[in-house]
């Protein structure tokens, strides 16, 4: 696991479709960066391996995908689904993996690898953890068997073509011209009400004058108009006007040349709005993904957005994504308050021009010193709520030399001065009161002396050599970064 672990997701973070799909961005960014998770089960599909109420522990992947895992993916439609790896197909030069519930007839719609998330590692039922390696969560008896099926099928066809083309070659069977064919049509789609065109949409146009339906195709140019090829019409005002606006006036103009006339206006390319991104953003195996240029496609909020174009990469900082607006002014905003949170001030809906920015975590001041009798001294990252606890954690815990009973906390204040706190981690376990752990900010220090110590300036005389010393290394490894 990598040193930087968030707060687990828990039910509650989980408990609409609506807030799964717009996580996925961020679980997936926190998979990629080696963090474990806490994904609550609903539904049947899994029986008897899975019951509602259990809580999935998903890990990232080591290494390939292994038939009859059970796993973490990106199902249809947008929403999380832990289920078992059954097959592995090509399909155009590329893995689809087949997933299917225990409880289950058939196999899913293929996923994929980038819609494969993590592995179920263990299982949380009733207060206890159970590995995902006993025996009441192997695959179903009957699963070696249909997996062994559907791998005889598919080689059948593979026969039948081979088969089927060495008659063709031979001219004993006649094949039919045009029926592999296919024609590829443009998209073209119903624009929302209130989206108002600009400069670079395409927009299809459907006409019915009473005998007959004329299509064609309109491109609202940069000065915002678009010409129609209409006698007594030629070009018309498209820029800033609504669907409803827009249809309205083109019916009118065509009544002054039909008796009957009926226009349906579609849309088959964005191209009017659009927001730039830039900085750790991840480029997938979608065209539009990563760091660009991109065009919204109707109202958009900033999880959407980045959910649709590849979402926030394991080195982002998403509690300090920056958006600039033209004539307004810069705004911060946090990734993870907009989604475990459903904070609708840091996911606010986008414009067009509008600037995107995530930085890297090395770019920010987000971090805390952990020094004195810990395994691994040095800077920990935060990513979102950290205590106490967590930090020393992260720091591969006390050894042996460490003085349980007087861990110090030193906090900066308003004015500059250091506030220190003491807090007791023997008394802590061994009552079982986690009161005591101290949530921690970026900036502050932490000491595990060897001794009782009992003065700020005593703390600071221990301290300050390896403070500077760790503080240099930590600049030193990530302008090399950089």
């Amino acid at each position: 696991m990598n040193a930087t672990r968030p707060r687990p997701v828990t039910a509650e973070d989980l408990s609409t479709a609506a807030v799964e799909r717009e996580a996925l961005p961020v679980l997936d960014a926190l998979l990629s960066d080696g963090h474990g998770l806490l994904v609550p089960v609903r539904g049947r599909s899994m029986l008897p391996a899975l019951r509602e109420g259990d809580v999935a522990v998903i890990a990232p992947f080591l290494g390939l995908p292994r038939l009859g895992q059970m796993v973490l993916a990106r199902g249809a439609p947008d929403l999380l689904l832990v289920h078992r790896l059954v097959d592995v197909e090509m399909q155009s030069g590329r893995r689809v993996y087949r997933l299917q519930g225990d409880n289950e007839m058939a196999p899913d719609a293929g996923v994929l690898r980038e819609d494969l998330l993590g592995r179920v590692i263990a299982v949380v039922r009733d207060g206890r953890r159970l590995s995902a390696d006993e025996p009441a969560f192997d695959p179903p008896a009957g699963a070696g068997r249909r997996a062994l099926a559907r791998r005889a099928r598919k080689a059948l066809r593979a026969l039948v073509l081979l088969v089927t083309a060495f008659l063709c070659a031979l001219g004993v069977v006649a094949a039919q011209e045009g029926t592999a064919a296919v024609t590829a049509q443009e998209e073209a789609i119903a624009p929302t009400a209130d989206y108002r065109f600009g400069p670079g949409d395409v927009l299809s146009l459907r006409i019915w004058n009473g005998q007959k339906i004329d299509e064609l195709k309109l491109t609202v140019q940069s000065d915002g108009e678009a010409f129609l090829p209409v006698m007594g019409i030629g070009s018309l005002p498209v820029a800033g006007r609504t669907v409803v606006e827009l249809k309205k006036d083109l019916e009118a103009r065509f009544h002054t040349i039909y008796k009957e006339t009926y226009v349906e206006l579609l849309i088959s390319k964005y191209a009017g709005h659009r927001v730039s991104l830039m900085g750790e953003v991840k480029t997938t195996a979608r065209a539009e993904s990563g760091p660009g240029n991109w065009a919204l496609e109707g109202p958009t909020r900033l999880v959407g957005f980045l959910s649709a174009h590849g979402g926030p990469s394991q080195e982002a900082d998403v509690m300090r994504i920056q958006l600039i607006r033209q004539g307004g002014p810069r705004r911060e905003l946090n990734l993870f308050r907009a989604v475990f949170q459903g904070e609708e001030s840091d996911d606010p809906w986008l414009r067009n021009g509008d600037l995107i920015f995530i930085p890297s975590l090395s770019m920010g001041n987000r971090k805390v010193f952990v020094l004195g009798e810990v395994a691994q001294p040095g800077v920990v990252n935060i990513l979102d709520k950290m205590g106490l606890v967590e930090a020393i954690s992260r720091a591969g815990g006390f050894t042996q030399k460490g003085y349980m009973k007087g861990v110090v906390v030193l906090k900066r204040r308003p004015d500059g001065q250091a506030d220190m706190t003491v807090a007791n981690f023997k008394e802590m376990f061994k009552e079982g009161d986690l009161k005591a752990d101290v949530p921690l900010s970026p900036g502050d220090i932490v000491f595990v002396p060897r001794r009782a110590i009992a003065t700020l300036q005593e703390v600071m005389s221990i301290i300050a050599p390896a403070l500077g010393i760790i503080e240099s290394i930590y600049i030193i490894d990530n302008f090399r970064k950089n």
